[in-house]
């Protein structure tokens, strides 16, 4: 991921809560190409469907496993963890924990030609 962005702050307690997927919500904004965006999955939500794009993240609170299509060991952080998913590799989130877990992600957008 290469950062060639002005200064910007991002104010995401103005941006309202979108539902992604049932038990997944975020609010997020998108700057110069990447997607922003604080992502919170209810007690027990899992993603589906597998994701291509590359994260850099942190974890803000609560517990997320990634697992990964090509069958790879899976990735858990917690509570002050921070991440990076390469893009391109197929993955999906889990929460691992009891209560809601809220992440910090910037994306790198996969190829648009998948």
């Amino acid at each position: 991921m290469r950062f060639a962005i002005e200064d910007v702050a991002i104010e995401f307690s103005r941006v309202d809560w979108i539902e992604d997927v049932p038990g997944i919500r975020a609010r997020e904004m998108h700057v110069e190409g990447h997607r922003w965006a604080i992502v919170e999955y209810a007690p027990g939500a899992k993603r589906q469907e597998w994701c291509f794009d590359g994260h850099a993240g942190f974890v803000i609170s609560g517990a997320i496993e990634h697992e990964f299509e090509d069958g790879g060991s899976p990735l858990t952080v917690g509570d002050g963890d921070a991440f990076a998913l390469s893009t391109g590799r197929a993955h999906r989130g889990t929460n691992l924990a009891e209560q809601a877990t809220r992440v910090f992600v910037i994306d790198d957008p996969a190829d648009s030609s998948r």
